[in-house]
């Protein structure tokens, strides 16, 4: 299928291009939010048992509340780069959307 094949042509060669891994992880530093941080869990790590330590990936956040934005956000350079003017996303929950949006 012809669309698919563009897209992974368009896909190697963004990544070994480094120029879109810098625009890449700005958007995910400055507009994401990313790292997001490790909050201990220290009530929960007792009771799983003595010595466990259970920390939390803080996710929710990110920008939109959800580790979606993470994915969408390589999808629409991608889609820039195939010089793609609107990106569809599927619904399910809605979280997807919302990033894509």
């Amino acid at each position: 299928m012809a669309a698919l094949e563009e897209l992974d042509r368009v896909h190697e060669e963004a990544k070994r291009d480094p120029s879109f891994w810098t625009e890449l992880d700005a958007l995910l530093k400055d507009y994401v939010g990313r790292p997001t941080p490790l909050t201990e869990a220290p009530r929960l790590g007792a009771q799983v048992g003595a010595g466990i330590v259970v920390a939390l990936k803080r996710e929710d956040l990110n920008h939109t509340g959800a580790h979606k934005i993470n994915n969408t956000l390589g999808q629409a350079l991608l889609a820039r780069r195939m010089g793609k003017r609107r990106i569809i996303a599927e619904t399910g929950a809605g979280q997807h959307g919302v990033a894509t949006a």
